[in-house]
């Protein structure tokens, strides 16, 4: 509507029940004062507005209301203005972040330079209450009505900073933006129309209205604009980033200011311990995290010390520190710390304790994530493949004989972490119940299981859980911190994580700032710029987060997991992640944005870079000696005889453990040739005798015999490949041959089974055997032997294959992983702490065409 229309405008706006407020300025006047009149213009303009502004009526009204004029004389104090509030009825009255409760009278030094009604009081719904007369309206200030705008700015604090015009702010885009007033935005001079007192502008900061209470008079457009808020707000509400998840903005929190100082916040500064990490709420403002009751934002990093050299740990920690996270998270994979039942490994590469004591010495904190189960892109998701032994046995729930497992495990697991805790001195601030449920969701006891089995054993600390964001109602437990797991920061992120928690922080326990790699795919990359604006956003709002990966390492020997949407496909031997730092620990454009970032925010400067750790480039090596598989079988561990074809896990082998990874040739004796059927995960080569004759894979179940005039040896050479990592499909990743193994339909029977577990041991064995020189064209599977002079100081360094097709690299009898034409990985990476001064062993076991050349680079390649 238009300034100028008079009052009766603004009753259009009305329900046609609504009720007038008592005249709450004349109810404060001090007794014996005659009630001031309103002008005549004002009380006696019913003519009906034109559509009022854009954004004034699209909510519904709350309660009837219609606007009053508010006076505090000079000769009253705040508190005598606030008791004839009081004195009409209970209400609520606030102002900036906090408010109080009429009828609790607060002090003259209680009360804030600004006030906001935020609600009328019952009592005034009533209809008892007294009708007020005709609106009326304070007399002008000491200043003449024809003085003009500036007047009124004199009457605004010394510090008063301009409002923006929230209407036009809230206009659809390509809306032209009303224009005010010809007397407001273009005419200074004096303007004797009696109408020249509605010129005064209302005062917005934020989606509040402040009024000075001070001030001589309040204008009457201010106080209609009060009664109306609760109307408009929600189009008016710029620190509210989402509405709907109570997501506010943190004015205080701005990226490009100096704003947390969290240098006495660290392991070896922190040494009076009795809170630890904790979750707090205040009035006016998002949950926050508090660390010894200390206000505290997370800001994490993954590191999976299995996946990187030990003598690297340090390297990538303290490259951590120095771009300015202080947290780092990892996970910890059962199958690999417990092989076989009872037998625990927690030395070398898997010493977790060294690991979670070695970032506490950096100055990192530690968010620790113990599964059972873990995903991570690992074979079976970090659960031992000997589960699938038992048919009736149920992964991830609470059936009888996986959670017997689960707590036999959790009885070494815990222990060691225990001691680790915060409150015990050590790095842990937080432990995550299992990974992900809310997409598996098999069992409802099953978390609330796990929640028990840490606490019963001493877990300490903040428990979380941790899901996708339309998968945390189903994931979270009662009384566990609910995490969320995400790509891209969207406005909808945190609708579902606010059913089931609106008064805790958010952490956000995994940023994903890449994603991982499979074979036949592109490779997988993210945008630097995307994250640095993402994470922006998470410090502005007060969210706390972990990126997953700062750096990814790699899958090295078989632990790979799998993925099968449209078929089986294997992740890659890189877990580089497209992460802060690369497989190889070098810096990236991501880190460096990050960084930037983190400096400006943070009061304390951060570490110096670490320096990047060197690569270089050796002499190529020519493979001068091969083995033929069928010569080395006599080197293999004794084979299983079997009346039928056996799975992996179940192969009576490592102490009743079967195999977990590798390769398994299973052999028997056919008489005629026909169609072979069987089913082999994940991909099988067949062999008559020597000669290799199809292949047996993901869709393909059937190879042709040819025509045979005597009995022959038949061989299927079984991979598994990787056992799938995500989802229900789990429970069903036996590897080897499946079932029966028919040709022309009649069961074939007495097989002979190898297992190819390619361990160290079988290494040592090797090099005690006659190698043969390598033939100009050699097909089938065999192991390739060379050696790599690196001199006297090894360094980093990436092999590249070319010419080679399909297999895994040995150096030192450790196993670097798997090569493959297809790519998107075209180099394998070799850490210079892997290798010794001078003379290195490297042995290629191919499966089916050999190369003439290993080459090394300083890059890797995709």
């Amino acid at each position: 509507m238009e300034e100028s229309q008079g009052v009766g405008a603004e009753k259009a706006l009305l329900p046609p029940d609504a009720e007038p407020f008592p005249n709450l300025v004349d109810a404060a006047l001090p007794p014996g004062t005659e009630p001031r009149s309103p002008p005549p213009p004002l009380s006696q303009d019913p003519s009906p507005a034109p559509r009022p502004r854009r954004g004034l009526a699209h909510a519904p009204p709350r309660f009837p209301i219609a606007p009053r004029a508010a006076y505090l004389g000079a000769s009253q104090t705040p508190s005598a203005f606030c008791q004839a509030l009081i004195a009409l009825s209970p209400g609520t009255i606030t102002w900036g972040k906090g408010h109080f409760a009429l009828g609790h009278p607060p002090g003259p030094s209680d009360l804030p330079k600004t006030l906001l009604i935020t609600a009328p009081p019952p009592s005034l719904l009533s209809s008892s209450a007294t009708p007020a007369p005709p609106l009326g309206l304070c007399p002008p200030p000491p200043m003449e009505e024809s003085q003009g705008v500036g007047a009124e700015k004199a009457l605004l604090p010394p510090d008063a900073e301009p409002f923006p015009n929230l209407v036009d702010a809230a206009l659809p885009p390509g809306t032209e933006p009303r224009s005010p007033p010809p007397h407001l935005s273009q005419d200074p001079s004096p303007v004797p129309s009696p109408a020249r007192s509605l010129a005064r502008p209302c005062t917005f900061r934020g989606s509040l209205l402040f009024l000075p209470l001070f001030s001589p008079c309040l204008c009457w457009r201010g106080v209609l604009c009060i009664f109306c808020l609760p109307f408009i707000s929600s189009g008016f509400a710029p620190r509210v980033k989402n509405r709907d998840n109570f997501v506010f903005e943190n004015e205080q929190l701005k990226p490009d200011q100096h704003r947390f100082n969290w240098s006495h916040l660290t392991p070896l500064k922190l040494k009076d311990r009795s809170v630890g990490l904790q979750t707090e709420e205040g009035a006016g403002r998002n949950p926050y995290f508090t660390l010894e009751g200390h206000e505290f934002l997370i800001f994490g990093g993954s590191i999976h010390y299995f996946r990187v050299p030990r003598d690297y740990w340090r390297d990538r920690l303290l490259k951590l520190r120095a771009c300015g996270f202080n947290t780092v998270s990892t996970y910890v994979p059962w199958n690999l710390h417990e092989p076989e039942r009872g037998r625990f490994d927690f030395s070398g590469n898997l010493d977790l304790e060294a690991f979670v004591l070695l970032a506490a010495e950096v100055g990192l904190w530690v968010i620790l994530r113990p599964g059972p189960y873990i995903c991570s892109e690992m074979d079976l998701g970090g659960l031992p493949s000997r589960l699938l032994q038992d048919p009736a046995s149920q992964l991830r729930t609470t059936n009888r004989s996986f959670v017997e497992a689960v707590n036999k495990y959790f009885d070494h697991l815990i222990a060691r972490v225990v001691p680790l805790q915060y409150r015990k001195g050590g790095p842990i601030i937080a432990v995550q119940v299992e990974n992900e449920y809310g997409s598996f969701y098999k069992d409802k006891a099953y978390m609330p299981y796990l929640h028990q089995a840490l606490l019963k054993r001493g877990i300490v600390e903040l428990l979380l859980t941790s899901d996708n964001t339309d998968e945390v109602v189903r994931g979270h437990i009662k009384g566990v911190l609910a995490t969320i797991n995400l790509e891209t920061f969207k406005e909808d992120s945190f609708k579902h994580l606010y059913k089931v928690q609106s008064n805790k922080p958010i952490l956000i326990m995994e940023y994903w700032v890449g994603w991982f790699d499979t074979w036949g795919n592109e490779h997988m990359v993210r945008n630097a710029e995307e994250v640095k604006s993402s994470v922006s956003d998470f410090i502005r709002l007060g969210i706390s987060f972990n990126v997953y990966m700062f750096h990814g390492g790699t899958n090295f020997g078989f632990m790979n997991g799998a993925t099968h949407v449209d078929r089986h496909r294997s992740v890659v031997t890189s877990y580089d992640y497209d992460a802060l730092l690369t497989e190889a620990g070098d810096y990236t454009d991501k880190y460096f944005k990050l960084q930037e970032l983190f400096k400006y925010i943070l009061v304390t400067p951060l570490p110096l870079l670490p320096e990047p750790t060197p690569k270089t480039v050796y002499p190529s090596v020519d493979p001068s000696l091969y083995l033929p598989l069928w010569d080395a079988l006599q080197y293999l561990n004794r084979p299983v005889v079997s009346n039928i074809p056996l799975n992996m896990e179940n192969l009576p082998i490592n102490n009743g453990n079967g195999q977990s990874y590798g390769l398994v040739l299973y052999e028997t004796t056919i008489c005629s040739g026909g169609r072979l059927q069987a089913d082999a995960r994940d991909v099988a080569q067949v062999f008559l005798n020597e000669t290799s004759l199809g292949i047996l894979a993901d869709g393909f179940q059937n190879v042709d015999i040819p025509k045979i005039t005597e009995c022959q040896l038949l061989r299927i050479l079984v991979e598994n490949q990787g056992r799938i990592s995500f989802s229900w499909k789990i429970q069903n990743q036996q590897k080897g041959l499946i079932g029966p193994v028919t040709l022309n339909n009649i069961p074939l029977q007495s097989f002979t089974i190898y297992s190819l577990e390619l361990k160290m041991s079988f290494f040592e064995r090797l090099r005690s055997v006659s190698w043969k020189p390598v033939p100009t064209h050699s097909l089938g599977p065999a192991f390739y032997l060379s050696t790599l002079k690196v001199g006297s100081s090894p360094q980093d360094t990436f092999l590249t294959l070319p010419g080679w097709d399909y297999g895994f690299v040995f150096i030192n009898g450790r196993n670097l992983g798997r090569y493959w034409n297809i790519g998107p990985q075209e180099t394998l990476y070799l850490p210079g702490a892997w290798l010794q001064p001078e003379d290195n062993e490297i042995i290629v076991f191919e499966k089916k065409k050999s190369g003439s050349y290993i080459h090394t680079t300083d890059n890797p390649r995709w």
